[in-house]
């Protein structure tokens, strides 16, 4: 099926706006960040119809940020985001179990029409997106406001169904024996259950570079070392390196250079692992990744460090612990979305954030931090029952 907006509607021209129970499909098929930052929607929903059929459509690599999350029927992930339709056996399978849910609504947070034509196959009676929609009743064209966070713009994209909004915190719930698991693996390495760590986040995106260079979200990695001496000569507290197994080669010079021991893990968690780590640290330290969004949504204080990234779309945002991004406001900057993105040979955006103003930012945290007791583990409801 090829899309054309002038296309004779598939949906219904009657929406069934009093629905109490209506059958709903997200697709958001973006990264952890971009997945965590529908979550707020996903409670908006469920908060506004209690009784209504979930369905979240998002990226293989992320799906288990929502395997644990209350609000959702069911998760559909999806692996070759850009394979057109044709050629994906994996969208034709998809499409025909999004038809087998009956839709009401489907409300695609993606620009790319490919998206739309997805959500149309699934024959909603009713469908929201911000790429282009058919002309007609049932079809309504979302606007994004760039001067506004996603979250905010996700939250407004579902306004014509009538849903209210339920707040702007982040959720990322995971099984509670995985803060067992990451206890006893602390454990292992001699760390103890009131021990302050602090962790660090140095790559992103699984990008492979030389670590001598630094590129786009990169802060160079000597720097990184300087502060996690400092943090264990200076502050007296266990380091913790986190990242992907193709972060491992930057992990391991950090902590070669720092010169003091701290615990490379990069590589060693699953996701959800990764996130019960995160919330059992004391304070993360991380570039803009999807492991900065974690800890905003896990409530973990949070320092980033911020550069091409569009800071008003989709920085960090605080929610039960604060989160403090430094940032350069540098003439190029923000470059995500534009050509000089792809061409950027020195992101002097980072590049300008001195250890001296890391350090500081860290000290601060760590002095308001209370003594640890122990945080109490989230509540796991899970996927609810199919209905």
């Amino acid at each position: 099926m090829t899309f054309d907006p002038s296309m004779p509607s598939l949906i219904s021209s009657q929406p069934d706006a009093q629905n109490k129970s209506p059958r709903i499909l997200v697709l958001r098929a973006g990264a952890i960040g971009d997945t965590l930052m529908v979550t707020p929607l996903l409670r908006a929903l469920r908060r506004t119809f209690p009784e209504a059929y979930l369905a979240f459509v998002c990226s293989q690599t992320v799906q288990e940020v929502l395997r644990s999350n209350p609000h959702l029927d069911r998760v559909m992930p999806l692996a070759y985001r850009h394979l057109p339709s044709w050629l994906s056996g994996e969208k034709r399978r998809l499409v025909r179990e999004m038809r087998e849910l009956n839709l009401d609504w489907a409300i695609v947070l993606e620009g790319h029409p490919q998206f739309v034509e997805l959500a149309l196959q699934a024959r909603p009676k009713r469908l929201i997106a911000y790429g282009p929609v058919p002309s007609g009743d049932g079809f309504t064209r979302a606007v994004f406001d760039p001067q506004r966070h996603s979250i905010d713009n996700y939250l407004s994209a579902a306004e014509p169904l009538g849903v209210r909004p339920a707040g702007r915190e982040m959720e990322l719930p995971y099984p509670a024996e995985m803060d067992e698991a990451v206890r006893q693996r602390l454990a292992n390495y001699g760390v103890g259950e009131a021990d302050c760590v602090v962790g660090i986040h140095p790559g992103w995106g699984g990008r492979k570079h030389p670590i001598d260079q630094t590129r786009l979200r990169s802060w160079p990695a000597e720097r990184f070392a300087q502060v996690v001496g400092w943090l264990v000569k200076t502050e007296g507290v266990r380091v913790a390196l986190t990242g992907s197994a193709a972060d491992r080669p930057l992990t391991e010079y950090i902590a070669r250079e720092a010169g003091v021991a701290c615990l490379n893990l990069a590589g060693e968690f699953s996701l959800l692992e990764l996130a019960a780590l995160i919330r059992r640290f004391d304070l993360y330290l991380t570039v803009d990744s999807g492991p900065a969004h974690m800890a905003a949504a896990l409530g973990t204080p949070l320092v980033t460090l911020w550069g091409p990234g569009i800071y008003a779309q989709t920085s960090p945002q605080a929610g039960a612990s604060p989160v403090r991004i430094i940032d350069r406001r540098v003439h190029c900057a923000p470059c995500y979305g534009t050509p000089l993105m792809k061409t950027c040979k020195d992101n002097i955006c980072m590049k300008q954030i001195e250890v001296e103003e890391v350090t500081k930012a860290l000290a601060s945290k760590l002095d308001k931090a209370p003594a640890r007791e122990g945080k109490a583990i989230q509540p796991q409801s899970g996927l609810r029952p199919p209905a």
